[in-house]
């Protein structure tokens, strides 16, 4: 009985998360159009000039936070051979697009990318050298884009008393991931991907095996990318080679020390994680939010834990950590267009703070 409790709980979870709006903190006194102007895709030549010109002490673009909050400053140059590490968390990754964006645009030379959960895809048009379609796709995106609700958990809402709890339980997975597999088909260039020069790294998770499994260049395919993201319970477990996969994250949520061991030659990583250093978790007032946050405060650790642990096992690598200067006010299934946007030109702001800081400005 406690198994059937725990299968309602998470049939709820997805559904609650998107119909409660969380708690957001003042807005900046800057309008939304001030804020985004900036970052709006400017030139390599623009983006350097950014840079160049806002000094340390300044606030960030973003109107909150430091470059204490993001990178550190370093003895190795600012545009050393770079490995770019993607953490992902669902909507949270529009985060991550925007910081690669500005990266790209800053003429970063990211040497590998590697990335789990929605940090695979992230990281995989990043390989493929379309940062623009990155950030266009994230804009663009919505709930109906990424998933839909099975008829069988749907309509199992509607059973009487114990025959609910028992669909539940035969129930494969909560939500049906076709439309993004959809997504990541059409939006992912596989032949690009093979001839970069820029080395993919994408991790999962083999549930049979219980080890993870990584792909790169040469093997890497849709259904990898759609195993990479594919919350277990949530989504189904995706079938690749005989093998079923799921979130990478659930053995290495950013996968820096698979990263800095693949052989590519590179001076720095930057660890990008989605969660701000003053974020708090709510007070959880129910079964579910306890499994929320707990999920989530295991992520933020193992995260923590592998960055330590590159720093120490690589030392001659400069191991950076790029959080957002705010909250990003975004659950994972939460992909809300509003909320998208301004997660991306956060991290179009704090990237240009850590370049300003690599750089000792």
């Amino acid at each position: 009985m406690i198994r059937y409790a725990l299968s309602l709980v998470l049939v709820l979870s997805p559904v609650a998360a998107l119909s409660e709006t969380p708690t957001r903190a003042p807005a900046p006194t800057r309008s939304d159009a001030q804020v985004r102007a900036p970052f709006q895709s400017p030139s390599g030549a623009r983006m350097l000039a950014l840079v160049e010109s806002q000094g340390r002490d300044e606030p960030s673009q973003s109107g909150v936070g430091s470059a204490a909050q993001g990178c550190g400053a370093s003895t190795a140059a600012w545009n050393v051979p770079t490995a770019l590490i993607l953490s992902g968390g669902g909507a949270k990754g529009a985060y991550e697009a925007g910081v690669a964006a500005a990266l790209v645009e800053a003429q970063v030379p990211i040497a590998l990318a590697a990335g789990s959960s929605a940090g695979a895809l992230n990281a995989a048009m990043v390989a493929a050298g379309r940062v623009d379609r990155l950030e266009s796709m994230w804009r663009s995106i919505d709930r109906d884009k990424v998933y839909a609700f099975r008829a069988p958990v749907f309509f199992a809402g509607f059973l009487p008393g114990w025959l609910t709890l028992l669909a539940l339980d035969r129930t494969g997975s909560l939500l049906d991931a076709g439309p993004l597999r959809d997504l990541i088909a059409a939006t992912v260039e596989l032949d690009r991907i093979r001839a970069s020069p820029i080395r993919l790294l994408v991790t999962t998770t083999d549930l049979e095996r219980r080890d993870k499994r990584l792909f790169d260049n040469r093997d890497v395919t849709v259904e990898a990318l759609l195993g990479a993201a594919a919350m277990p319970g949530v989504f189904p477990a995706v079938d690749v080679d005989g093998a079923l996969l799921v979130d990478g994250g659930l053995t290495g949520r950013a996968p820096v020390l698979e990263a800095l061991d693949a052989g590519v030659p590179v001076g720095r990583a930057v660890v990008v994680m989605s969660y701000a250093p003053e974020e708090r978790g709510r007070r959880p007032t129910t079964i579910r939010a306890a499994i929320e946050e707990a999920f989530e405060m295991g992520m933020i650790h193992q995260i923590r834990r592998d960055t330590e642990l590159a720093r120490l096992k690589h030392a001659m690598v400069d191991v950076q950590l790029l959080r957002p200067t705010a909250p990003l006010f975004l659950r994972p299934l939460d992909f809300d267009r509003e909320g998208i946007a301004r997660a991306i030109d956060l991290g179009r702001a704090d990237a240009l703070q850590c370049l300003r800081a690599l750089r000792g400005r």
